[in-house]
């Protein structure tokens, strides 16, 4: 009797511990579910490009910093367009590592041309330095 009362309690242990790890592992898997959930809401929608316009005041033309330009060359590397950089021409495709970027100041301001297809997608924005 005694050794089946042992027996009994180590099974009904093992398989409370069994279970606890079970409900363990699925609170896990449904906080990590809601947190990639969460990212890719934010994420979906989002352009790597950016255009900012800082105020009304100024003038309607689009003018971007270097940093923005950079941003933007993140397209050009996953092959989307073409950009061309104060004459610097970046293909789609291109390897931004491989690639002297001193030409384009962080500080600087550019007015951007659009180049579009025939269905109205771009396909070239030209960056000329505004001095």
């Amino acid at each position: 009797m005694r050794e089946q009362t042992i027996r009994g309690i180590e099974l009904a242990a093992g398989l409370a511990l069994f279970l606890s790890a079970c409900l363990y592992a699925m609170t896990m898997l449904s906080v990590l579910d809601s947190g990639l959930t969460a990212a890719a809401a934010m994420t979906e929608e989002q352009n790597a490009g950016v255009s900012s316009f800082s105020a009304v005041s100024q003038s309607i033309e689009p003018y971007f910093t270097g940093s923005e330009v950079l941003f933007t060359l993140r397209e050009v590397q996953s092959g989307q367009l073409e950009a061309v950089i104060d004459g610097l021409r970046f293909a789609p495709g291109t390897e931004l590592e491989s690639m002297d970027l001193s030409v384009i100041d962080l500080d600087g301001r550019y007015a951007a041309d659009y180049h579009r297809e025939s269905n109205g997608a771009v396909d070239l924005i030209r960056f000329v330095k505004v001095r």
